[in-house]
């Protein structure tokens, strides 16, 4: 059986629980992120088979740890998150878990062999990234390491813009061939260009329409419903979810105060990093 190992800090006084605690009943018909295919593409080969301590930032359903747990058996692993709803669906398959924020981690010093993060830097506040590093820095063993993907800026400036160029010639094609349709190509140029904002390393002001039809899509198809007006309410509000995406300069000045030294692997148009560092 799952367990949730300790509580750490009045829930209520928690930047975002509400947001979290909102989509964990959407969970699993909204969710775009695929931990097999992450497991599979990138954290399986950096894990090694022997005993080990292992440390899962942020939790959501418990499907991450559960492909630790299967594929590296003699691992112990741990999670935390500061949603009791997602907590609740990571116990119902046997993980143990803590409620607790990612600046406060209630373990003592060097209990880690390894630190993982999927994306879980990009989803906190800002305010609070500082503070989540120096505690993972902290709970690492010397020699322990921090496994991460997280959102690149490059890749996003890149993409958004090709989508907005790409929208945009294929409106003008439309404008020679069948000019009625011109305006939905546009309209989807427009859109693409504000997707992200560069200026605030965040996603733009039309992220969460778009994310919001995504959602909605979803939803239609793995329930096989017209949500109601309460779930419409709710969907919008979980499409507005606050991104970080940092600059190659802000993700290595995040880590350059403490004793992990980093390294990332990308792509010159990569949209995340590949983050592995070493406690030194």
């Amino acid at each position: 059986m799952g367990k949730n190992l300790a509580s750490k800090a009045p829930l209520a006084d928690q930047p975002q629980t509400a947001y979290w605690e909102v989509a964990s009943k959407y969970w699993r018909d909204i969710a775009t992120v695929n931990p097999k295919w992450a497991w599979d593409s990138y954290y399986s080969n950096l894990i090694p088979d022997e005993t080990s301590r292992i440390l899962v930032m942020g939790v959501t359903n418990g499907s991450f740890m559960e492909l630790i747990k299967r594929f590296k058996p003699h691992a112990w692993v741990c999670g935390i998150d500061l949603s009791p709803g997602m907590l609740k669906m990571a116990i119902s398959t046997g993980n143990e878990v803590i409620c607790c924020r990612g600046d406060c981690l209630p373990f003592e010093d060097g209990s880690f062999d390894i630190v993982l993060s999927d994306y879980f830097l990009s989803v906190i506040q800002e305010d609070v990234l500082d503070q989540t590093v120096r505690e993972i820095d902290r709970v690492l063993k010397k020699g322990g390491s921090f496994i991460a993907k997280e959102l690149r800026d490059r890749g996003h400036l890149v993409l958004w813009s090709a989508s907005s160029l790409a929208c945009g010639l294929l409106g003008v094609s439309a404008l020679v061939v069948y000019p009625p349709v011109s305006w939905v190509f546009f309209t989807l140029s427009g859109l693409a260009l504000l997707t992200y904002n560069p200026t605030a390393h965040t996603m733009g002001k039309s992220a969460r329409i778009a994310k919001f039809l995504l959602h909605l899509m979803r939803f239609v198809l793995r329930r096989k419903k017209i949500p109601v007006l309460t779930e419409m309410r709710d969907i919008f509000f979980i499409s507005e979810k606050y991104l970080h995406i940092f600059t190659d300069k802000e993700l290595y000045g995040a880590f350059e105060p403490y004793s992990l030294e980093i390294r990332t692997e990308v792509t010159a148009f990569s949209w995340n990093f590949s983050v592995i560092g070493v406690k030194q």
